[in-house]
């Protein structure tokens, strides 16, 4: 007996609890973190590495990570997308850096940042990163 079996896939769909930005700039990272620190009154600061089990190397890989936490609640990660054993996130090969802003319940424009980030000199271009697969979206969850 032959039955046919009917799959049911659920959308992924999440409440936003992070933005991610990406940053093109042929800088070193502290002179990103400087620079934003600079324009923006933040405080980034270096933190220990982003670290993840590479699915296809086995094992884990390191980017450099600065974090800041302001007074009304956001915690802003600045993540290096390179490593070098490769890109964190592959699909996006022309960042060199990738900014999380957490807790954005606190914060209503996303966009006035990236605004900001593109008028630093150093900055090539600054963007939104959205539609991750959900394995993607998942890794910066923390």
């Amino acid at each position: 007996m032959n039955l046919k079996r009917k799959v049911h896939k659920l959308p992924f769909d999440y409440d936003n609890e992070f933005y991610l930005i990406g940053i093109a700039s042929h800088e070193n990272d502290y002179r990103i973190s400087w620079a934003l620190n600079q324009l923006l009154g933040w405080n980034l600061v270096k933190t220990d590495d982003f670290k993840i089990n590479h699915p296809k190397l086995k094992v884990e890989v390191n980017y450099s990570m600065y974090h800041f936490a302001d007074d009304y609640g956001l915690s802003y990660y600045l993540i290096s997308n390179k490593s070098e054993k490769g890109f964190l996130l592959p699909d996006f090969k022309n960042i060199d850096y990738i900014l999380k802003v957490s807790n954005e319940d606190n914060f209503n424009n996303i966009n006035d940042i990236i605004q900001n980030i593109k008028k630093i000199n150093i900055v090539i271009t600054a963007f939104s990163i959205e539609n991750l697969n959900s394995k993607l979206f998942n890794m910066f969850i923390f």
